[in-house]
């Protein structure tokens, strides 16, 4: 290899391991960013699941406090205590879970539910990503 022919050889071996390379890196790139964008999207199912379940919850309590509206004493509606309650927590969380599951990943997570506002506000993290919804609720603006 003493000659032309053998030192153009040895050019095309180091170009074709650096066209070798550079696809293997694009492919792990493209790997990189195809997970991300699923685990994104897998957060954001998840945290609409849970603000569903919430949303659930806040209407089922205040069709209870409607049927309930002429009872003495009249019932109050505290809507910070709704969402603060561990049953509506578990709710969200685990439809939260059940969200991540139908797509394909697992959420072991918590999510925090409270009022902000006239909203009510749901967060959840989810491959290192904040996730957040909310839920327009008057009943959490004091009067």
């Amino acid at each position: 290899m003493n000659d032309e022919r053998g030192q153009a050889l040895v050019i095309a071996a180091i170009l074709i391991g650096i066209g070798a390379l550079a696809i293997v890196g694009l492919r792990v790139v493209q790997d990189r960013v195809l997970a991300n964008a699923i685990a994104q999207d897998v957060g954001e199912a998840a945290v609409e699941a849970a603000a569903s379940a919430v949303g659930d919850v806040y209407v089922a309590q205040l069709r209870w406090l409607r049927a309930h509206a002429f009872d003495s004493p009249r019932p109050t509606f505290d809507a910070t205590r709704v969402v603060a309650d561990p049953a509506t927590r578990e709710s969200a969380r685990a439809a939260a879970a059940e969200a991540a599951a139908r797509n394909g990943a697992a959420f072991d997570g918590a999510v925090d539910v409270r009022c902000v506002g006239k909203m009510i506000q749901i967060e959840l993290r989810y491959a290192g990503h904040l996730h957040r919804a909310a839920l327009p609720a008057d009943a959490c603006s004091p009067r």
